[in-house]
Protein backbone atom coordinates (compact mmCIF):
# COMPACT_ATOMS: atom_id res chain seq x y z
CA UNK A 1 0.00 0.00 0.00
CA UNK A 2 1.48 3.39 -1.32
CA UNK A 3 1.89 5.87 1.77
CA UNK A 4 1.07 9.64 1.76
CA UNK A 5 4.54 10.37 2.06
CA UNK A 6 5.49 8.08 -1.30
CA UNK A 7 2.63 10.36 -3.12
CA UNK A 8 4.32 13.85 -1.51
CA UNK A 9 7.80 12.91 -2.39
CA UNK A 10 6.46 12.53 -6.11
CA UNK A 11 5.40 15.85 -5.77
CA UNK A 12 8.68 17.18 -4.08
CA UNK A 13 10.56 15.40 -7.34
CA UNK A 14 8.60 16.82 -9.79
CA UNK A 15 9.06 20.43 -8.55
CA UNK A 16 12.42 20.23 -8.91
CA UNK A 17 11.97 19.99 -12.53
CA UNK A 18 11.78 23.94 -12.27
CA UNK A 19 14.97 24.33 -10.18
CA UNK A 20 16.98 25.91 -13.34
CA UNK A 21 13.91 28.43 -14.48
CA UNK A 22 11.56 29.21 -11.63
CA UNK A 23 13.48 32.03 -10.07
CA UNK A 24 12.68 34.58 -8.28
CA UNK A 25 9.58 32.03 -7.70
CA UNK A 26 9.97 28.83 -5.68
CA UNK A 27 9.99 25.79 -7.57
CA UNK A 28 6.85 23.65 -6.91
CA UNK A 29 5.05 20.54 -8.09
CA UNK A 30 1.86 18.81 -7.41
CA UNK A 31 0.43 15.32 -8.03
CA UNK A 32 -3.35 14.38 -8.39
CA UNK A 33 -3.98 11.02 -7.00
CA UNK A 34 -7.27 8.68 -7.23
CA UNK A 35 -6.96 6.59 -4.48
CA UNK A 36 -3.56 4.73 -5.04
CA UNK A 37 -2.55 5.82 -8.35
CA UNK A 38 -1.12 9.06 -9.58
CA UNK A 39 -3.91 10.70 -12.15
CA UNK A 40 -1.98 13.98 -12.82
CA UNK A 41 1.24 15.72 -12.51
CA UNK A 42 2.48 19.04 -13.07
CA UNK A 43 5.42 21.90 -11.79
CA UNK A 44 5.72 25.64 -11.94
CA UNK A 45 8.05 26.27 -15.03
CA UNK A 46 9.00 29.63 -15.13
CA UNK A 47 7.74 33.30 -13.88
CA UNK A 48 4.57 34.16 -15.71
CA UNK A 49 3.47 30.84 -16.68
CA UNK A 50 0.78 28.85 -14.93
CA UNK A 51 1.71 27.47 -11.21
CA UNK A 52 1.98 23.60 -10.79
CA UNK A 53 -1.77 23.02 -9.08
CA UNK A 54 -3.10 24.83 -12.74
CA UNK A 55 -0.86 22.20 -14.74
CA UNK A 56 -1.66 19.20 -12.62
CA UNK A 57 -5.92 20.29 -13.06
CA UNK A 58 -4.73 20.60 -17.42
CA UNK A 59 -3.17 17.12 -17.24
CA UNK A 60 -6.49 15.62 -15.19
CA UNK A 61 -7.87 13.77 -17.77
CA UNK A 62 -10.94 13.05 -15.29
CA UNK A 63 -13.85 14.54 -13.88
CA UNK A 64 -12.83 15.39 -9.93
CA UNK A 65 -14.56 13.10 -7.31
CA UNK A 66 -14.07 11.96 -3.76
CA UNK A 67 -12.06 9.88 -3.97
CA UNK A 68 -8.82 12.18 -5.48
CA UNK A 69 -6.25 13.96 -3.43
CA UNK A 70 -3.88 16.72 -4.39
CA UNK A 71 -0.24 16.35 -3.15
CA UNK A 72 1.39 19.98 -3.15
CA UNK A 73 5.12 20.73 -2.03
CA UNK A 74 4.15 24.24 -1.27
CA UNK A 75 1.00 26.01 -0.18
CA UNK A 76 -0.72 27.58 -3.07
CA UNK A 77 -0.54 31.33 -3.50
CA UNK A 78 -3.90 33.05 -2.47
CA UNK A 79 -3.15 36.59 -4.58
CA UNK A 80 -3.33 37.60 -7.80
CA UNK A 81 0.13 38.16 -9.15
CA UNK A 82 1.81 37.74 -12.98
CA UNK A 83 -0.98 34.69 -12.83
CA UNK A 84 -4.59 33.74 -11.13
CA UNK A 85 -4.72 32.86 -7.16
CA UNK A 86 -4.51 28.82 -7.37
CA UNK A 87 -6.72 28.69 -4.44
CA UNK A 88 -9.57 30.19 -5.99
CA UNK A 89 -8.71 27.31 -8.94
CA UNK A 90 -8.21 24.20 -6.29
CA UNK A 91 -11.57 25.69 -4.79
CA UNK A 92 -13.91 25.77 -7.89
CA UNK A 93 -12.08 22.32 -8.67
CA UNK A 94 -14.30 21.05 -6.34
CA UNK A 95 -11.66 18.76 -5.07
CA UNK A 96 -11.68 17.97 -1.39
CA UNK A 97 -8.77 16.74 -0.22
CA UNK A 98 -5.20 18.40 0.10
CA UNK A 99 -2.25 17.98 1.36
CA UNK A 100 0.62 20.40 1.55
CA UNK A 101 4.60 20.10 3.09
CA UNK A 102 5.11 23.65 4.08
CA UNK A 103 3.57 26.85 3.79
CA UNK A 104 4.75 29.75 1.46
CA UNK A 105 7.40 31.60 3.85
CA UNK A 106 5.60 35.24 1.76
CA UNK A 107 4.14 37.02 4.39
CA UNK A 108 1.10 37.41 1.83
CA UNK A 109 0.67 33.98 1.39
CA UNK A 110 1.86 32.58 4.75
CA UNK A 111 -1.15 30.31 6.00
CA UNK A 112 -3.93 32.62 3.98
CA UNK A 113 -3.79 30.13 1.43
CA UNK A 114 -4.44 26.84 3.84
CA UNK A 115 -7.01 29.22 5.95
CA UNK A 116 -8.75 30.14 2.66
CA UNK A 117 -9.39 26.31 1.65
CA UNK A 118 -10.68 25.00 5.09
CA UNK A 119 -12.94 27.97 4.65
CA UNK A 120 -14.14 26.46 1.50
CA UNK A 121 -14.79 23.03 3.28
CA UNK A 122 -11.46 21.40 1.77
CA UNK A 123 -9.78 19.07 4.20
CA UNK A 124 -6.39 19.89 4.01
CA UNK A 125 -2.85 18.54 5.85
CA UNK A 126 0.22 20.41 5.98
CA UNK A 127 3.74 19.40 7.19
CA UNK A 128 4.32 16.11 5.59
CA UNK A 129 7.62 16.17 3.95
CA UNK A 130 8.56 19.73 5.15
CA UNK A 131 12.40 19.35 5.62
CA UNK A 132 12.11 17.69 1.50
CA UNK A 133 10.61 20.27 0.88
CA UNK A 134 12.34 23.24 1.93
CA UNK A 135 15.53 21.87 0.68
CA UNK A 136 14.72 22.06 -2.51
CA UNK A 137 13.37 25.96 -1.93
CA UNK A 138 16.27 27.19 0.26
CA UNK A 139 17.30 30.28 -1.60
CA UNK A 140 13.59 31.28 -1.83
CA UNK A 141 12.97 30.72 1.39
CA UNK A 142 15.83 32.48 2.99
CA UNK A 143 15.26 35.63 0.74
CA UNK A 144 11.38 35.67 1.99
CA UNK A 145 12.63 35.17 5.55
CA UNK A 146 15.90 36.58 6.16
CA UNK A 147 16.34 39.29 3.50
CA UNK A 148 19.61 37.76 1.95
CA UNK A 149 20.05 35.31 -0.61
CA UNK A 150 21.03 31.77 0.05
CA UNK A 151 25.13 31.66 -0.44
CA UNK A 152 26.79 29.44 -1.94
CA UNK A 153 30.74 29.69 -2.09
CA UNK A 154 32.44 27.19 -4.65
CA UNK A 155 36.41 26.94 -5.02
CA UNK A 156 38.42 24.58 -6.99
CA UNK A 157 41.72 23.80 -4.77
CA UNK A 158 44.69 21.13 -4.73
CA UNK A 159 45.83 18.79 -2.57
CA UNK A 160 47.64 21.52 -0.63
CA UNK A 161 44.51 23.92 -0.53
CA UNK A 162 45.97 25.92 -3.19
CA UNK A 163 43.77 27.95 -6.14
CA UNK A 164 46.06 29.00 -8.34
CA UNK A 165 48.91 27.43 -10.02
CA UNK A 166 50.08 27.57 -13.75
CA UNK A 167 47.77 30.36 -15.58
CA UNK A 168 47.38 27.78 -18.40
CA UNK A 169 46.00 24.79 -17.22
CA UNK A 170 43.01 23.95 -15.18
CA UNK A 171 43.07 22.64 -11.00
CA UNK A 172 40.17 20.61 -11.83
CA UNK A 173 39.02 18.76 -14.34
CA UNK A 174 36.73 18.90 -17.09
CA UNK A 175 34.12 16.94 -15.61
CA UNK A 176 33.81 18.65 -12.04
CA UNK A 177 34.09 21.77 -14.16
CA UNK A 178 30.70 20.31 -16.11
CA UNK A 179 29.41 19.78 -12.67
CA UNK A 180 29.78 23.68 -12.26
CA UNK A 181 28.08 24.73 -15.37
CA UNK A 182 24.82 22.67 -13.52
CA UNK A 183 25.47 24.65 -10.26
CA UNK A 184 26.06 27.85 -12.33
CA UNK A 185 22.48 27.20 -14.26
CA UNK A 186 20.43 27.17 -10.83
CA UNK A 187 21.74 30.07 -9.04
CA UNK A 188 20.13 33.56 -9.63
CA UNK A 189 23.67 35.77 -10.07
CA UNK A 190 27.38 34.94 -9.49
CA UNK A 191 29.60 36.96 -7.79
CA UNK A 192 33.35 37.36 -7.78
CA UNK A 193 36.26 39.89 -7.12
CA UNK A 194 37.73 42.00 -9.41
CA UNK A 195 40.69 40.04 -9.29
CA UNK A 196 39.09 37.03 -10.53
CA UNK A 197 38.06 39.29 -13.25
CA UNK A 198 41.78 40.77 -14.09
CA UNK A 199 43.32 36.99 -13.74
CA UNK A 200 41.01 34.71 -15.15
CA UNK A 201 38.64 36.83 -17.63
CA UNK A 202 35.65 34.58 -16.65
CA UNK A 203 32.50 35.49 -18.63
CA UNK A 204 30.49 33.59 -15.93
CA UNK A 205 27.19 31.97 -17.90
CA UNK A 206 25.88 28.54 -17.91
CA UNK A 207 26.90 26.45 -20.78
CA UNK A 208 24.41 23.70 -20.05
CA UNK A 209 22.22 22.65 -22.32
CA UNK A 210 19.12 20.83 -21.06
CA UNK A 211 17.00 19.13 -23.94
CA UNK A 212 14.64 17.79 -21.97
CA UNK A 213 13.02 21.18 -20.80
CA UNK A 214 9.72 22.23 -22.09
CA UNK A 215 9.85 24.43 -25.25
CA UNK A 216 9.07 27.38 -24.02
CA UNK A 217 11.52 26.98 -20.75
CA UNK A 218 15.00 28.80 -21.13
CA UNK A 219 17.51 28.38 -18.78
CA UNK A 220 18.95 32.41 -18.16
CA UNK A 221 22.54 32.91 -17.80
CA UNK A 222 22.61 34.55 -14.17
CA UNK A 223 23.16 37.64 -13.36
CA UNK A 224 27.41 38.89 -12.81
CA UNK A 225 28.38 40.73 -10.31
CA UNK A 226 31.83 41.86 -9.73
CA UNK A 227 33.66 43.58 -6.45
CA UNK A 228 35.20 46.63 -8.01
CA UNK A 229 36.01 48.76 -4.91
CA UNK A 230 37.71 51.87 -6.92
CA UNK A 231 36.14 51.07 -9.97
CA UNK A 232 39.67 49.95 -11.64
CA UNK A 233 38.12 47.35 -13.96
CA UNK A 234 37.75 48.71 -17.75
CA UNK A 235 34.75 47.72 -19.07
CA UNK A 236 35.89 46.85 -22.39
CA UNK A 237 38.56 44.51 -21.72
CA UNK A 238 37.22 41.54 -19.90
CA UNK A 239 34.87 39.06 -21.04
CA UNK A 240 32.44 39.32 -17.88
CA UNK A 241 31.32 42.55 -19.27
CA UNK A 242 29.84 40.82 -22.56
CA UNK A 243 26.53 39.87 -23.90
CA UNK A 244 23.11 41.42 -22.81
CA UNK A 245 22.61 39.77 -18.95
CA UNK A 246 22.88 41.99 -16.39
CA UNK A 247 25.66 43.18 -15.29
CA UNK A 248 26.04 44.43 -11.37
CA UNK A 249 29.23 46.39 -9.86
CA UNK A 250 29.73 47.20 -6.78
CA UNK A 251 31.97 49.72 -5.33
CA UNK A 252 33.08 52.74 -3.12
CA UNK A 253 32.31 55.42 -5.60
CA UNK A 254 29.47 55.84 -7.99
CA UNK A 255 26.20 54.93 -8.34
CA UNK A 256 24.81 54.89 -11.95
CA UNK A 257 23.28 52.64 -14.93
CA UNK A 258 24.65 51.97 -18.02
CA UNK A 259 21.83 50.76 -20.26
CA UNK A 260 23.81 49.99 -23.38
CA UNK A 261 26.24 47.41 -21.85
CA UNK A 262 23.03 46.21 -19.13
CA UNK A 263 25.40 47.35 -16.42
CA UNK A 264 24.27 48.93 -12.90
CA UNK A 265 26.82 50.52 -10.97
CA UNK A 266 26.29 50.52 -7.09
CA UNK A 267 28.01 52.60 -4.73
CA UNK A 268 28.11 51.08 -1.37
CA UNK A 269 29.51 51.41 2.32
CA UNK A 270 33.03 50.20 3.01
CA UNK A 271 34.45 48.52 6.28
CA UNK A 272 37.60 47.20 7.17
CA UNK A 273 37.84 44.24 5.39
CA UNK A 274 36.58 46.45 2.18
CA UNK A 275 32.70 46.60 0.99
CA UNK A 276 30.40 45.68 3.39
CA UNK A 277 28.90 42.38 1.82
CA UNK A 278 26.47 41.68 4.15
CA UNK A 279 24.91 45.61 2.39
CA UNK A 280 25.61 43.83 -0.81
CA UNK A 281 23.85 40.83 0.18
CA UNK A 282 20.44 43.12 1.06
CA UNK A 283 20.29 44.94 -2.16
CA UNK A 284 20.83 41.86 -4.62
CA UNK A 285 17.58 40.11 -2.47
CA UNK A 286 15.46 43.42 -2.35
CA UNK A 287 16.21 45.05 -5.56
CA UNK A 288 17.28 41.96 -7.48
CA UNK A 289 15.47 39.11 -6.05
CA UNK A 290 18.52 36.81 -6.06
CA UNK A 291 17.11 33.81 -4.47
CA UNK A 292 20.58 31.72 -4.66
CA UNK A 293 24.03 33.47 -4.95
CA UNK A 294 26.93 31.50 -6.33
CA UNK A 295 30.20 33.28 -5.23
CA UNK A 296 33.46 32.39 -6.80
CA UNK A 297 35.35 33.61 -4.14
CA UNK A 298 39.53 34.19 -4.28
CA UNK A 299 40.98 33.69 -0.86
CA UNK A 300 40.60 37.19 0.05
CA UNK A 301 37.08 37.27 -0.17
CA UNK A 302 36.56 33.21 0.64
CA UNK A 303 38.40 34.65 4.30
CA UNK A 304 35.48 37.92 4.59
CA UNK A 305 32.82 35.49 3.82
CA UNK A 306 33.84 33.10 6.22
CA UNK A 307 34.87 35.67 8.88
CA UNK A 308 31.42 37.75 8.73
CA UNK A 309 29.94 34.06 8.76
CA UNK A 310 27.47 34.67 5.12
CA UNK A 311 27.94 31.56 3.63
CA UNK A 312 25.91 29.00 3.81
CA UNK A 313 27.29 26.48 1.56
CA UNK A 314 30.75 25.85 0.99
CA UNK A 315 31.96 23.64 -2.32
CA UNK A 316 34.88 22.92 -2.62
CA UNK A 317 36.62 20.46 -5.42
CA UNK A 318 39.65 19.00 -4.65
CA UNK A 319 42.04 18.18 -7.40
CA UNK A 320 45.29 15.61 -7.08
CA UNK A 321 47.44 18.15 -7.37
CA UNK A 322 50.17 19.78 -5.58
CA UNK A 323 51.17 23.05 -6.54
CA UNK A 324 53.38 24.43 -3.50
CA UNK A 325 53.76 27.58 -1.95
CA UNK A 326 53.73 29.71 -5.10
CA UNK A 327 49.80 28.99 -5.35
CA UNK A 328 47.38 31.04 -3.81
CA UNK A 329 46.04 29.86 -0.80
CA UNK A 330 41.90 28.97 -0.90
CA UNK A 331 41.92 31.71 2.34
CA UNK A 332 43.87 33.24 4.92
CA UNK A 333 41.49 32.14 8.75
CA UNK A 334 43.38 31.50 11.71
CA UNK A 335 42.52 29.59 14.81
CA UNK A 336 40.74 32.50 16.34
CA UNK A 337 38.08 32.85 13.44
CA UNK A 338 36.59 29.64 13.96
CA UNK A 339 37.75 28.28 17.45
CA UNK A 340 37.40 24.81 16.29
CA UNK A 341 34.22 25.41 14.83
CA UNK A 342 32.48 22.16 13.03
CA UNK A 343 30.24 22.74 10.43
CA UNK A 344 27.46 20.06 8.95
CA UNK A 345 29.30 17.61 5.38
CA UNK A 346 26.44 17.54 2.97
CA UNK A 347 27.92 15.31 0.37
CA UNK A 348 30.90 13.89 -1.26
CA UNK A 349 30.99 13.23 -4.83
CA UNK A 350 33.93 12.22 -7.17
CA UNK A 351 34.29 13.60 -10.97
CA UNK A 352 36.54 11.28 -12.06
CA UNK A 353 40.10 11.65 -9.46
CA UNK A 354 38.46 14.90 -8.56
CA UNK A 355 36.08 15.12 -5.58
CA UNK A 356 33.49 17.52 -5.04
CA UNK A 357 32.83 18.13 -1.15
CA UNK A 358 29.80 20.08 -0.26
CA UNK A 359 29.60 21.60 3.61
CA UNK A 360 26.76 23.49 5.10
CA UNK A 361 27.03 26.01 7.75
Amino acid sequence: MRSKKFFMMKAIDIAKKGIYTTSPNPSVGCVITEREKIIAKGFHKMPGLEHAEINAFKNLKKKINKNMTMFISMEPCCHQGRTGPCTEAIIESGIKNVIIAMLDPNPIVKGKGVKLLKKNGINVEVGLCKDEAKLINEGYIKRTEKKIPYVIAKQAVSIDFRISGNKNTWISNSLSRQDVQKLRAKVCAIMVGSNTVKNDNPYLTARIDLKKLPAEVKIKNPIRIVLDTDLKLDITKYNFFKGPEKKIIFNALSSLNVEKKNIDYIKVRKDKNGLNLYSILKILATKYEINNLLIEPGSLLLTSLMKKNLIDELIIYKAPIIIGNKGLKSHSLNDKIYNNKVIQLDSIKTFGNDVRIKYKF
